[in-house]
């Protein structure tokens, strides 16, 4: 299995669309606050996108998808001119006030609370991908109309579709920004990257391996310290600590998933004595493996 669909799995993306409705006359909504990852998809019209660090207004248009993974604040209205709070009531606006509409298709991802999240974090807190970028990517492209198509219509089961087709589009706003070159210097640059990906797929497919630097670099073809250097720049922590990290997140899954006892889940990730890996889950997690098959 691949890196990023191993940490999928892990962090249990979900994804809901909270709101999909035409927007007549002056509007404003603002869906920060939620600690959630919300998104926007302009479906028809136009609208402008107001962030407290900019002093202008970017103006969308249909086909545009605004995401914010860090839950970063921000506004959508039809006005040029920054809305104040008073403004700001998140409703469609009255129809009978006629003009063009602004269709708004609008949504979050959402993750296990407890989850390491190095995708999310990799992101940018305001994510504009315009409609032409989109359309080059025919798959992105027909998930997204798929979306609008499946809010707009009254098929039955059509909410259930339209979570699992946001999920989807999750992933394609990862690989969107990869794919951009706009994640160099990231740890989706690190998946990118020829060499540190080799390392990454080798932790991820055998965590319960008795890795050491020596060894990852040796399976990169590079010397310990290029290595070494190199994974740090990209993955923010030593090569080590990411292999202790993610053996914690697979031992929390099993932990979830799994009646495995803690010696049993301990071995099967490297951990010669029952009571040194309970102490680095707690260290991890802030709680023990006791309460974590509770959660």
């Amino acid at each position: 299995m691949d890196v990023i669909s191993n940490i999928l799995g892990a962090i249990k993306l979900n994804a809901h669309v909270f709101m999909h409705s035409d927007f007549y006359g002056f509007w404003a909504i603002d869906t920060s606050g939620t600690n959630k990852a919300t998104f926007h998809m302009i479906s028809r019209g136009a609208a402008w996108l107001h962030l407290p660090d900019e002093k202008e207004p970017l103006a969308l248009y249909c086909g545009d998808l605004v995401v914010f993974p860090n839950d970063a604040p921000h506004c959508i209205s039809s006005a040029v001119e920054p809305p104040t709070i008073n403004m700001i009531n998140n409703q469609p606006g009255d129809m009978t006030l006629g003009g063009s509409p602004t269709g708004l298709v609008c949504g979050y991802f959402e993750f296990e609370r407890h989850s390491w999240n190095p995708l999310l974090n990799s992101l940018p807190d305001v994510m504009v991908i315009k409609g032409e970028e989109v359309s080059k990517t025919a798959l992105m492209s027909t998930v997204i109309e798929c979306i609008v198509f499946e809010v707009e219509s009254q098929y039955e089961g059509r909410n259930a579709m339209i979570d699992k087709l946001s999920e989807v589009l999750f992933i394609h706003i990862i690989r969107n920004h990869i794919q951009s070159g706009a994640s160099r210097g990231s740890y989706l640059g690190a998946l990118a990257d020829k060499q540190i990906s080799v390392a990454l797929t080798c932790i991820h497919e055998q965590p319960g391996n008795s890795w050491s630097v020596e060894m990852l670099a040796q399976k990169t073809g590079m010397s310990r310290s290029m290595f070494s250097n190199k994974f740090h720049q990209l993955v923010q922590m030593t090569p080590m600590q990411y292999v202790a990290c993610w053996r914690m997140q697979r031992a929390h899954e099993q932990f979830t998933n799994t009646n495995k006892s803690v010696a049993q889940v301990a071995e099967s990730f490297g951990y010669q004595a029952e009571s040194s890996f309970s102490k680095a889950f707690k260290k991890h997690f802030g709680y023990g493996p006791g309460v974590a098959r509770k959660k």
